[in-house]
C-alpha cells in the first residue's frame, strides 16, 4: 500500500520510552530474520492480473505479516502437543497468510492435532480467490472455511440474524491465532466500507476507522493463551492503540516485526491477554 500512502510526520512518533525501545527491538528482529530467511510465498500461479483488479495483491505488509507467522510457528516444529488449533484471518484478501500458516503446521508433523482455519472478507472475489489459493497449495477443504461478513461478526453474533449458514461456529474466546491486515491508509471517512478492492486499504481518519471497530472483538475472540497479529503503520498511532487495549481489555500489544517500505513504516503488532495482576507493570511501561 506504500504507493498510495502519504508521507509520515514527526507527530506520529511514539512518546513513551518503552514503546520506542520495543519499536527498535522489532526492527532489529526483522533485520535478523532477513539474514536467516523470510517466509516462503504460497503459490499464486493460478491467479492472473485480472484477479488483482478485484483483490489486494500481496505486498510489503502481507510479506511482513507472513514473516511473523513463519518466525513464531516454524520454530515449533518439534511441538508434539495434542490439541485442536483454530485460526481466524479477518479481511483475508488472497488468504496467503492463513495458507502459509496451514502449510507450516502440517509440515511440522503435528499429526495428533486438528487444524481449523477460518477466513472472512466483505469482498466475495477475495473469498473466491482465497479458497482457490488454498486448493492450489494443497490445503484440505475440511481445514478451511470462509464467510462473507463484516470483520469477525459471523463468529460473535447470531448467524441467522446475519443471513449466514447455521453451521457458522461461535468462536467466542476460542481462537488460538487471530490475523488481521486492516485497511490502514488514512483516507476520507466516506471511502471506508465498500465491498470491493477499496475496502482493503481505505482506513478513514488516521487509518483507524476499521481498526477501532475491530479492537473490541479481539478479547472476545482470543483464547486464554491466544495471540493476535495485526499490521499497523505509524499514521495509526499504534502507541495509542496499545494503551487502549491494555486499559480497556487487559490485552498487551507490542511491536514484533518492523520494517520500512517506501515511505511508510510497517509493524506487526502482537497481542495477547495478560493477567489482571500484571496490568500495573504494563501501565507503568506505557
Amino acid at each position: 500500500m506504500a504507493d498510495i500512502h502519504p508521507l509520515r510526520c514527526k507527530s506520529q512518533d511514539p512518546s513513551g520510552e518503552d514503546f520506542i525501545r520495543k519499536n527498535k527491538e522489532a526492527s532489529e528482529r526483522c533485520k535478523l530474520m532477513l539474514k536467516v530467511g523470510q517466509a516462503p510465498m504460497p503459490s499464486l500461479s493460478h491467479l492472473s492480473s485480472r484477479d488483482y483488479q478485484n483483490v489486494y495483491e500481496p505486498s510489503d505488509d502481507t510479506f511482513l505479516l507472513m514473516d511473523a507467522l513463519y518466525l513464531d510457528y516454524k520454530k515449533d516444529a518439534d511441538d508434539e502437543s495434542n490439541h485442536d488449533l483454530i485460526s481466524l484471518e479477518v479481511g483475508c484478501g488472497t488468504g496467503v497468510a492463513t495458507i502459509l500458516l496451514g502449510q507450516i503446521l502440517r509440515e511440522t508433523g503435528q499429526t495428533n492435532n486438528r487444524f481449523f482455519h477460518f477466513l472472512t472478507d466483505i469482498n466475495d472475489d477475495a473469498l473466491r480467490i482465497a479458497l482457490a489459493t488454498a486448493k492450489e497449495n494443497s490445503i484440505p477443504d475440511e481445514d478451511l472455511k470462509s464467510y462473507n461478513c463484516d470483520l469477525a461478526s459471523a463468529f460473535l453474533e447470531d448467524s441467522t440474524a446475519l443471513n449466514l449458514p447455521s453451521t457458522c461456529p461461535s468462536l467466542r474466546r476460542n481462537v488460538d491465532i487471530l490475523i488481521f491486515n486492516p485497511p490502514y491508509v488514512p483516507t476520507p471517512d466516506d471511502e471506508v466500507g465498500s465491498n470491493g478492492i477499496e475496502a482493503s486499504w481505505a482506513g478513514g481518519k488516521d487509518g483507524r476507522v476499521v481498526v477501532d471497530r475491530f479492537l473490541p472483538q479481539i478479547p472476545e475472540l482470543l483464547k486464554e493463551n491466544g495471540v493476535c497479529y495485526m499490521i499497523t503503520v505509524d499514521d495509526n498511532y499504534p502507541e495509542d492503540i496499545a494503551k487502549r487495549m491494555l486499559t480497556s481489555f487487559n490485552i498487551v500489544m507490542e511491536p514484533y516485526l518492523r520494517r520500512k517500505a517506501h515511505n511508510e513504516y510497517l509493524t506487526v503488532q502482537k497481542m495477547s491477554r495478560i493477567r489482571s495482576n500484571q496490568c500495573s507493570k504494563y501501565s507503568k511501561a506505557l
